[in-house]
Parts: structure tokens; sequence; C-alpha cells
């Protein structure tokens, strides 16, 4: 199954982690309101729904299967959806599919924009379909959470970093994606935040965030099997480790627990919405 890369630009300031020398907390703050979808289209998904999906285009976006706490996950530019606080139990049990268009001169005016640049404009457009038809209010805030830290095992990293790219279309043209399906991840000029923000999402590691603390800089390819932690433990008859085991024997990589002030988006009121 193809990882879908959704939107990765991040809308708040750096994390802090503790070590033996605590840093002080963060405040995060909300960004401003952002320009709204020409047209928007909610309506809950079908209980057979067979998985999640996310499809953009120059002027349209698509979400399929998301429950709101996902949505606003993505709207906020967080890493896991333990970062979303609070909020009535429907939020987690109801999914929605959602369908926005972008009006014609917010299309030419995003054309001009980098990656990260539309991708925030994206989100803000985001929280106001949030806020319009879920009646959504939120706080920013900061917490102290249990996080991982990506670092090098004490063996060292198993990696090398591919060649920068020796024009604009050699970068236009590299391939970046990252393929995963029952404990097989295959990468493709992925960087550490990248790899890092993908161990977030496996539900082998907890409802914890993983930071890249790993200082190898550039972009990588590299694969890894392991067996998939289903219901709280590894199939007795697994041929492959777990994937903190996998981690420090295929690619030298180390999981380190640890704690540290993690921005998390707080739910003060929501409302289910009208369908249509």
């Amino acid at each position: 199954m193809k990882t879908p890369c959704l939107i990765t630009s991040a809308i708040f300031a750096g994390i802090s982690f503790f070590t033996e020398t605590a840093i002080p907390q963060q405040t995060a703050t909300l960004p401003p309101a952002g320009k709204q979808f020409e047209v928007v289209a909610v309506k809950q998904s079908s209980p057979d729904s067979p998985g999640k999906s996310w499809h953009g285009t120059n002027d349209r976006i698509t979400i399929q299967n998301y429950s709101l706490r996902e949505m606003i996950r993505v709207a906020y530019g967080l890493k896991s959806n333990t970062q979303v606080l609070g909020g009535p139990g429907w939020i987690d049990k109801q999914h929605f599919d959602f369908s926005a268009k972008i009006d014609d001169a917010d299309v030419d005016r995003m054309k001009g924009m980098n990656i990260e640049e539309r991708s925030h404009q994206i989100q803000l457009m985001l929280q106001e379909m949030l806020a319009e038809r879920f009646l959504l209010k939120v706080t920013a805030d900061n917490r102290i959470m249990s996080v991982y830290l990506l670092v090098p095992a004490k063996s060292g990293a198993k990696l090398t970093a591919l060649a920068e790219p020796k024009d604009l279309d050699e970068l236009k043209t590299r391939n970046h994606s990252t393929s995963s399906s029952n404990g097989h991840l295959a990468a493709k000029a992925i960087s550490m935040d990248s790899f890092a923000d993908y161990l977030t999402s496996r539900p082998d590691i907890g409802d914890r965030v993983v930071l890249n603390m790993t200082e190898l800089i550039g972009e990588f390819d590299f694969k890894l099997d392991w067996a998939e932690d289903r219901g709280g433990e590894i199939p007795a008859d697994a041929t492959l480790p777990g994937i903190f085991t996998a981690l420090q024997e295929q690619m030298g990589l180390e999981l380190k627990s640890d704690k540290g002030s993690i921005p998390v988006i707080v739910v003060d009121a929501v409302n289910e919405p009208e369908q249509n």
C-alpha cells in the first residue's frame, strides 16, 4: 500500500525534549485564519469503507474515511492523533468523507508557491472548513508527553546518503516515495525527518511521537522488514524481529524513550455536522 504524502509542513515552533537538563517549554500559537474553499461537501463514510484515502489536484481535495480527530491532526500539521486532546467520543468513532474545491483565484495564487507554502495554505483552508462545518474551536498548547528519539545505535547507522542532485531537473525528477505493506517498507529518497514521521504513524510504535535525533543529513534509499505487532504482541511463529529490533539490525538505528514538550491542539467545542 502506498503511503500517501499528505501535509507535512509544520505549523508550530520546535519541539523541546528532555534528557538530563529540562529545556523550557515553548507555548504554541494558532496561525491566522486562512481563506476558505469555494465549495465543500461533508458526509459520513460508509461503514464498509475499505480504508482511508487522500487525493489532491491543483483545485480539488478528496478525503475518504477520516475521523475528525485525524482531520484536526492534518489541518494543524501535527504528527500523531495523540496530539489532539479532548473532544466527545464520536470524533474518533465516526468517519467522514470530504470533498473540497479551491477557487480559481487561489489556484493561480498557489501556482507560484513551493510545496511547503502550498501545504500551509491548504492547512489553513482545512482549519476554516472544520470551524465552519463542525463549529470547531481549539486552543494551541504544549504538553509533556512520552516520546521516542530516533538515534544511531551504538554500532553506528547503516545508511549512506544519496548524492546531491546535479541540477534542478534532477531534483524535480527524483522519486520520493514510501511503499509499505505487511511489515515491509521500501523507501526512496526519504529524509530521516520523514522516516521519523512514518514511524510515528506505525501502530507498532504505540501512541508516541518519534523525533529525528540521528543528525543524518540528506535523503536515503532503504528497506526495512519486520514482524508486525498485531494487538499487543509479535506472532509466536514470526520469522522476523519486531520493529524495534529490526531498526537496530537492519538500519543501525534505535528508538530511545524520553519525555518531551510537544505541541498539542485542545478541542474546546465541536458539533456534529449537517450532511450534504
